[in-house]
């Protein structure tokens, strides 16, 4: 997905706001948004958000000192995910369909993201899951490709929305599946990594490894030619894989392999890119 003229205020709201959570001092925050809107001049916009995003990001934590200027939400969005881990097991062990509510949630942890404009309340989004506007474009695929899959291919997306994964992947776990769960390398905006999948105990379900090991700085989604070898490897060979996110959509939805996407859009980009509108849940199958 490329870049549009929309997306730069929007790289200019973030850049301040990760400014501010690095530190109080204005003149710093002054400077990032002069340097950020130098960088800007300069981009392509047949690039995608996130491999712009990963730029801009690394001016914002070289300007302000911090490498990880969300690790404060990260940690709380970690905190609050694990206290309603209950609640979730409680739905999907009361649902008709547990594949099917363990994808609803999944989809419903992607409402814990600071890289976008849009917020939503997690909880308020979970109580109503079912009654949330959910576009299935997959499901009954979905189900039929994990029943020919032996090895499932999980692209991550936020901290805290892991734990929602983690929900999803013991589905797959119950069935006899090997999940490979891929996370980022380094701090970026407020994506998972290795010890936020450690944490919500995602190592003990699954395999954990960074896509984009050996990059000094990571972005927003698995951007092709900054992913490993290894990485490239599984996506080539693995028999499904499952994208979680706007980011990993954005960089992935033009890649010649059958993806399952489980996003909530928050983006009217996005949105209009695939199609459905902003605050639906969705389960989209590319091919």
């Amino acid at each position: 997905m490329k870049t549009y003229f929309d997306c730069i205020p929007c790289f200019l709201k973030q850049s301040l706001e990760a400014a501010r959570m690095a530190t109080d001092d204005v003149n710093v925050h002054s400077n990032v948004l002069k340097e950020v809107m130098n960088h800007l001049q300069t981009i392509s916009f047949s690039n995608s958000p996130p491999e712009i995003s990963r730029e801009v990001h690394q001016i914002i934590k070289q300007l302000t000192h911090s490498e990880d200027p969300y690790l404060k939400v990260k940690n709380q969005s970690n905190l609050m995910a694990k206290k309603m881990l209950p609640k979730l097991k409680k739905k999907v062990n009361e649902a008709d369909d547990s594949l099917l509510m363990s994808i609803k949630l999944a989809i419903a942890g992607n409402v814990i993201d600071f890289g976008t404009s849009n917020r939503f309340n997690v909880e308020d989004i979970v109580k109503n899951v079912m009654k949330k506007d959910f576009v299935d474009q997959g499901y009954k695929e979905f189900k039929k490709t994990l029943g020919h899959s032996n090895n499932i291919l999980y692209l991550a997306d936020n901290s805290g929305e892991i734990f929602f994964d983690k929900i999803l992947i013991e589905e797959f776990e119950k069935l006899g599946k090997k999940v490979i769960f891929v996370v980022k390398s380094n701090p970026i905006i407020n994506d998972a990594n290795l010890e936020d999948a450690k944490f919500a105990g995602i190592d003990k379900i699954a395999t954990v490894i960074a896509g984009d090991k050996g990059q000094k700085i990571s972005a927003p989604g698995m951007l092709m030619p900054y992913v490993s070898n290894e990485f490239l490897e599984l996506f080539k060979t693995s028999d499904m894989v499952i994208s979680k996110g706007q980011g990993n959509y954005e960089c992935l939805s033009n890649t010649d392999r059958k993806i399952f996407f489980l996003l909530m859009i928050k983006c009217p980009l996005v949105a209009k890119d695939i199609g459905i509108d902003v605050g639906k849940l969705v389960l989209k199958v590319k091919n």
